[in-house]
């Protein structure tokens, strides 16, 4: 005989669902969320003793917790922000994305943490112990971590910008992909650490041991390299490598012509007569380095830091200088002849006797700049920036005068405008008559119907000059350039021309400025 099932009340029906959901969601949900405990809360406030508790989330920003004992604790998106924590152990524990900007950690334990994603900007971890922390993606910009214990610690893609490592000890750390834009690593223990891809611009790895380290592809753009330990094994771009040897090894009769230097740290280095020509130092950081008589003819100091640089009497013959950074520079009799200067900085400089003959000042700043005795012949001084302090001579203002303002119909008579660039300016109408215009550049410039009688042209550039009814009467054109110019228009009597040959007079011509 069968036995009849009993039915199921319809509550143990809806227990059984609601167990085998819970069962579900402890197993396959990822990341469950559980609140700190507020019994945990008030235990760690009140005894400083809480170990293996639930402080998830738990709000303890500011907190004095001094020497507590946190270890296997759960502090996830904990806010510790601003708590003093100097001495506390957190060994073990599990902080996922907690908030510890500004907190105050000193020696504090950190072993073996679980700190992925953490916030330590602002933070002082003064000799804290973070031996095999996992720090992956922690964000401690400008954290103080000078002498801390990071042996081991996974630091992959953690932000460490303009962080405090000095003394720190890093030794088997992993920085892949971490960002150290302008940290202090002096003196830090990185042997056998994983650098690579790591982003050290900015920063400071002197004395730094990198023995074993593997540096590949980092970017070390002006990054102090003095007094670095490195080895046989140590893993360094080709490129570095050489500017290390640079930077570390003595220079006495050597040349580094042509050499790559690009993005180097070279500070207060002492490179007297060093012949750098053609070299790349694209970005390199000079500051208070000595440069007296250096050979650095035809170099690129592109976007430069030359700040109190010693260039006196250097040869920069035709090198590149656009947007180099020439703060109170000493150029004393320096040769800039052809240089692009165009966009950098000089303010506080002292150019005095240095020869600018044909080089690019435009949009300059040579606010507070010496430049008496400087020789700024056919140099673009076009949009330059001078001030009160600027010391230059009075035949120079003038000239800047006339570039910024032109002179159309003005009288310019007998006026000294010896080499000076006056490439596409608007002389039209000027009065010009006995003007000494000596190797000036006219290119481009408009003089229709301007009053040359009698000047002096001799070398002057007049290629694609506009000179339609202009009297150039008893000029002199000797070893002019007259390229591209229409003289159909021009009065020319007696006018000596380019090839030294007098233009005699026509009986027909007559002078259109009579």
């Amino acid at each position: 005989m069968k036995k009849s099932r009993l039915p199921i009340p319809i509550f143990c029906y809806w227990l059984l669902v609601i167990g085998h959901w819970s069962l579900f969601c402890l197993i396959f949900l990822p990341n469950p969320v559980f609140a700190a405990r507020g019994s945990d809360v008030a235990k760690l406030e009140e005894t400083g003793q809480c170990t293996r508790c639930n402080l998830q989330e738990a709000n303890l920003m500011g907190a004095q917790l001094q020497g507590a004992d946190m270890s296997d604790s759960n502090l996830r998106l904990a806010n510790l922000r601003g708590a003093k924590l100097d001495g506390a152990n957190f060994s073990r524990s599990r902080m996922f994305q907690a908030d510890l900007s500004n907190a105050t950690l000193g020696s504090a334990t950190l072993e073996q943490a679980h700190l992925e994603k953490a916030i330590f900007n602002g933070a002082t971890l003064f000799r804290a112990n973070l031996h095999q922390a996992n720090l992956e993606k922690a964000e401690l910009l400008g954290a103080n971590l000078n002498s801390a214990n990071l042996e081991l610690a996974n630091l992959k893609e953690a932000n460490l910008e303009n962080a405090d490592l000095q003394d720190a000890t890093l030794p088997l750390a992993n920085l892949e992909k971490a960002n150290l834009k302008n940290a202090n690593l002096k003196n830090a223990n990185l042997s056998g650490a994983n650098l690579k891809r790591v982003n050290l611009e900015n920063a400071n790895l002197e004395s730094a041991n990198l023995s074993s380290t593997n540096l590949e592809e980092a970017k070390l753009f002006r990054t102090n390299l003095k007094g670095t330990i490195l080895n046989g094994e140590t893993i360094l771009d080709s490129k570095w490598q050489f500017i290390w040897t640079v930077v570390n090894q003595p220079l006495a009769g050597q040349t580094l012509a042509g050499s790559d230097l690009s993005g180097a740290n070279l500070e207060a280095m002492n490179l007297t007569g060093i012949n750098l020509e053609g070299a790349n130092l694209e970005g390199t950081s000079l500051f208070m380095s000595n440069l007296e008589r250096a050979n650095l003819t035809g170099v690129n100091l592109s976007q430069s830091y030359l700040h109190y640089t010693d260039l006196t009497s250097a040869n920069l013959v035709g090198a590149n200088l656009h947007r180099a950074d020439l703060r109170h520079s000493i150029l004393l009799g320096t040769d800039l002849t052809r240089a692009d200067l165009s966009h950098a900085n000089f303010k506080g400089a002292n150019l005095q006797d240095s020869n600018l003959f044909a080089a690019n000042l435009e949009q300059s700043d040579l606010g507070n700049v010496n430049l008496l005795g400087a020789n700024l012949g056919n140099a673009n001084l076009r949009n330059i920036l001078i001030n009160e302090e600027t010391a230059i001579e009075s035949r120079w203002l003038f000239i800047l005068d006339l570039i910024k303002q032109g002179a159309e119909n003005q009288d310019l008579t007998e006026a000294n405008l010896v080499e000076a660039n006056l490439s596409g300016i608007n002389l039209k109408g000027a009065r010009l008559a006995n003007a000494n215009l000596q190797g000036a550049d006219l290119s481009l410039a408009n003089l229709e119907t301007a009053h040359l009688f009698g000047a002096n042209l001799q070398n002057a550039n007049l290629s694609g000059a506009n000179l339609t009814g202009a009297n150039l009467g008893g000029a002199n054109l000797t070893g002019a350039n007259l390229e591209g110019v229409n003289l159909s228009q021009v009065y020319l009597c007696n006018a000596i021309m380019p090839n030294g040959i007098e233009n005699r007079c026509n009986s027909e011509e007559t002078n259109p400025n009579q």
